[in-house]
């Protein structure tokens, strides 16, 4: 069941990100000029899609109708296409259908991993060969909709037959009042400043190489196999020894603008915490999913807001090794303290049990 879930998610993940890349990347390719409009309408896209999954993730966590949701996201991104020639109306319904998906698909993938990473790294590296591939259908002057429009509507029927199948089954937990220790605290913020680190730096790289349709495509592999490869591995030797992968990315980013292999294999090591950032916020957050899948979105879109006005001075060798590095101990930092709160809870729950068979 387990396996059926992920992959289905997975695969529609790649469709809706897919489906909003063609629509924003054609949307873009009509209007090459510095237009206004067409500034504003992909930041609120962006908005929408990214930092709104934090509401849409506490209702979502009180709901607990999860494939219902990832089903309306996919409708609504189809809805999208129909109205793609009013670009700030069509931005903004497509960011709230991809946004309404993630949700409902993060919540429940996150449900049935038993506080592990490897099925949110699977679930998760998914969209980013969607994104690529959508921006690519501008170049090749893709107009074909209706393909798009088709296979969403079929990933929304298949969601809808995917939540009366695990209805019961696989469930939200009970919401709880939140009470975070300060070990806690310390991990939820360097897990976020983290976040927007990875999507800056996502965001400027821009090496030359990947102007070349092979290398372009391997980065993405890299991408996808990044995060994919970070779950397992997170899994196998602990979250807190991933944080070494960041420390070689940030070595490997050195000689990245002349050798592209060095330069996949900096962008695969440097994705390998996604799923491990997200699997212990959603830990510390264990009853609000929704609320940790949409602060983990918000981060995103807040590291990607300096590009929006095209502050991308940290892309050089230097920028790139140290914020990278500077990452890396954020992040080390960020799974000490997980691990202590872990452990706190562990012993509390050992000595609650305790005290009950006393009684």
């Amino acid at each position: 069941m387990n396996k059926r879930i992920v992959g289905i998610y997975s695969i529609i993940h790649f469709i809706v990100d897919l489906g909003c890349s063609v629509l924003v990347s054609n949307l873009v390719s009509q209007k090459m000029g510095l237009d206004i409009n067409l500034f504003i309408a992909i930041l609120l896209y962006n908005f929408f899609a990214f930092a709104v999954q934090l509401p849409i993730g506490i209702i979502a966590d009180k709901i607990n109708k999860n494939a219902i949701c990832s089903a309306i996201g996919c409708l609504l991104v189809a809805i999208a296409f129909g109205l793609s020639n009013f670009g700030i109306v069509s931005c903004i319904i497509a960011g709230i259908g991809n946004a309404m998906f993630h949700v409902g698909g993060g919540i429940d993938v996150l449900n049935i991993s038993n506080k592990k990473a490897t099925l949110s790294g699977i679930f998760v590296s998914t969209g980013a060969m969607g994104v690529f591939l959508g921006g690519k259908s501008a170049s090749i002057g893709f107009n074909k909709y209706y393909i798009v429009i088709l296979m969403l509507l079929i990933s929304a029927v298949s969601l809808v037959w995917l939540y009366n199948q695990i209805k019961g089954k696989v469930n939200n937990s009970e919401i709880k009042n939140i009470r975070l220790s300060k070990n806690e605290w310390i991990a939820i913020i360097c897990i976020f400043i983290t976040v927007c680190i990875r999507s800056y730096v996502g965001m400027i790289l821009s090496f030359a190489w990947k102007s070349t349709f092979i290398f372009a495509l391997l980065s993405i592999v890299g991408v996808v196999f990044g995060k994919i490869l970070g779950g397992i591995i997170g899994d196998k030797i602990g979250f807190e020894k991933i944080s070494i992968s960041l420390l070689i990315s940030a070595i490997c980013f050195v000689f990245s603008f002349t050798n592209p292999i060095i330069g996949v294999i900096a962008i695969l090591l440097f994705n390998m915490t996604m799923p491990i950032t997200l699997i212990c916020l959603s830990n510390i957050l264990d009853n609000n999913k929704g609320l940790a899948f949409g602060l983990l979105t918000l981060a995103l879109f807040v590291g990607a807001v300096p590009t929006f006005i095209g502050y991308n001075k940290l892309f050089t060798k230097i920028g790139l090794f140290v914020i990278t590095l500077i990452s890396s101990i954020i992040l080390y930092i960020a799974l000490m303290y997980y691990n202590k709160s872990i452990k706190f809870k562990e012993r509390g729950i050992k000595n609650e049990k305790y005290k009950k068979n006393t009684i």
